[in-house]
């Protein structure tokens, strides 16, 4: 079957998805005081870069007759990265240093006091949040949604300093997170991941 070049053009809706087209929206434990800007959380501003998550599903060997036959297995979830701009009050650095913090201080390596005294660990920890990220179409709709659940900061990038650049200092930050679902496109229906 022969397909023309119109019928591929009109199957990319509006020419296709933009992935500059995105918002985050990172929220933070209790004892810390998310940053806006106006009405927004700052994140929609100054999360530069972040992707949507991968999706992994393992599988492994059965062998029956020396022949080995593959069997889906665990799905796992790899970390989730970000570039965050730097503003000159380190909005959001500071907030994730605490974060950071409230889990593991520097000194003795112990949990923040002004975490709740009935702490919760696996999946409904305290210091774990859920955050968002919406792809949004060239008619600012949101065409999808991707919820991480049990999500925490691993890992803070450096942030290097020169007096022979006049670029805007950013950084990046790792996440791990427990799963994520995703809302909108395709059928539109909410799916677990």
């Amino acid at each position: 079957m022969a397909f023309a070049v119109t019928d591929f053009k009109s199957g990319l809706r509006q020419g296709g998805a933009r992935p500059s087209l995105f918002s985050v929206e990172l929220n933070y434990p209790s004892p810390i005081q998310p940053h806006q800007i106006g009405t927004f959380n700052s994140s929609e501003f100054l999360v530069k870069s972040a992707s949507i998550p991968t999706s992994t599903l393992g599988s492994y060997d059965v062998f029956y007759h020396g022949k080995a036959i593959k069997i889906a297995g665990d799905r796992t979830f790899d970390t989730w990265e970000t570039t965050i701009i730097n503003d000159e009050d380190f909005a959001i650095r500071s907030r994730i240093e605490e974060w950071i913090n409230l889990i593991s201080n520097h000194t003795l390596n112990t949990r923040d006091s002004r975490m709740p005294s009935n702490i919760k660990e696996g999946e409904n920890a305290d210091y774990k949040q859920e955050m968002t990220v919406k792809q949004y179409g060239k008619d600012g709709s949101i065409k999808r949604k991707y919820t991480f659940s049990g999500i925490f900061p691993t890992a803070i990038g450096a942030i290097n300093l020169d007096w022979g650049t006049q670029d805007i200092e950013e950084f990046t930050c790792t996440w791990t997170y427990d799963k994520w679902t995703a809302v909108g496109g395709g059928s539109g229906s909410t799916r677990d991941f």
